[in-house]
């Protein structure tokens, strides 16, 4: 096995102990789920927590990472995780959705054409 699956391969005396288990009667029916382990649930990048960064967010483009992690209580590393799965990136000191939805867009082009027609008429006069 190891010559087609190279390192991948389960080692022999893992087999081994796996069929005299088997043969024990300790595994009575194939159980390949997983098992509940003890210890700390992970709950740093919940709904509760993606929820309040997003608002956090949203109610101050500008607000620095830091503060982020001292109100939720999180580490940096899972702010930055919940900021990846909430799609939003640092651009020019503010905090923006990584993706623009139509709306956004239409908005965006609005504003832009509002401030070419006022630099249009500002020349001309």
């Amino acid at each position: 096995m190891q010559a087609d699956y190279g390192d991948q391969c389960v080692d022999v005396s893992t087999i081994r102990r796996w069929v005299r288990r088997f043969k024990d009667g300790k595994l009575e029916q194939a159980d390949l789920s997983d098992k509940t382990q003890s210890g700390r649930p992970v709950t740093a990048s919940d709904q509760l927590h993606q929820d309040r960064v997003e608002e956090m967010i949203r109610g101050n483009r500008h607000i620095k990472q830091k503060e982020n992690c001292s109100c939720i209580r999180n580490s940096k590393v899972k702010v930055e995780h919940i900021m990846g799965v909430l799609e939003f990136q640092k651009f020019c000191a503010r905090w923006v959705p990584r993706k623009l939805f139509d709306k956004m867009k239409a908005e965006r082009f609005r504003i832009s054409r509002e401030h070419l027609e006022r630099f249009e008429k500002v020349r001309t006069s």
